[in-house]
């Protein structure tokens, strides 16, 4: 439950961050990261396999930040890599899943409605946020991602 409330801390700094500057600070995502260490000691919600499992899809993407040189963020990566940590690896592509989701449906609006173009950088991080919200409110309500 604490790992809950820390994780969605994290991801609405980050969200704002993200929205305002299009960066992160990377010294919250260590805190975060190093917290979340230290809760999985006192608590093992996640076995250490599942965590580091769930960073992969983290690490991924900032192979995938290097290869486009920086049309994916690295930033984006090193969040899902700490969303990984927290959540395991099947909870995490679920909350990439949604997030994409999300993103998708704000990016169609962006290009048909508001004409902006192809090019313009978007913040990914609040669709995590949002995603990782669902999440909760779905795990809540007794339903399952994966």
């Amino acid at each position: 439950m604490i790992e809950s409330y820390v994780l969605l801390g994290t991801l609405g700094v980050h969200s704002i961050e993200d929205i305002k500057r299009k960066k992160i600070t990377v010294s919250i995502t260590l805190f975060s990261a190093i917290l979340c260490i230290l809760l999985h000691l006192l608590f093992r919600n996640e076995s250490i396999y599942s965590m580091l499992a769930g960073m992969l899809s983290g690490t991924v993407i900032v192979l995938l930040s290097k290869l486009s040189k920086g049309r994916i963020s690295m930033g984006d990566g090193v969040v899902l890599m700490l969303t990984g940590l927290y959540l395991g690896f099947w909870e995490n592509l679920c909350l990439m899943f949604l997030a994409f989701s999300l993103a998708s449906i704000w990016g169609i609006y962006q290009l048909l409605v508001r004409h902006k173009s192809k090019d313009e950088r978007m913040a990914f991080v609040p669709f995590l946020f949002v995603g990782y919200v669902l999440l909760v409110l779905g795990k809540g309500a007794g339903v399952i991602c994966v």
